[in-house]
């Protein structure tokens, strides 16, 4: 069985996100699925979702960075 707070948890990052770089909610959203921040907190939940959520935030932000991002 999927970990049921999978979801929330990653909508919750992308509402972080925006409200940290005062984005809307769907920039925010399109930045981070165009970047693979979206695929990076799916793949890496188990352990993501552990840690700090401003810790995660500033791994998206490294991890969009690598794919092309420009948000820092």
């Amino acid at each position: 069985m999927e970990n049921k707070y999978k979801i929330p948890y990653i909508n919750m990052c992308v509402r972080l996100f925006a409200k940290r770089f005062k984005l809307s909610l769907q920039n925010a959203a399109s930045y981070l699925c165009q970047f693979k921040g979206i695929s990076f907190l799916d793949e890496f939940y188990a352990t993501e979702h552990l840690l700090p959520v401003e810790e995660t935030l500033d791994d998206l932000i490294v991890i969009c960075k690598r794919n092309g991002g420009f948000i820092e």
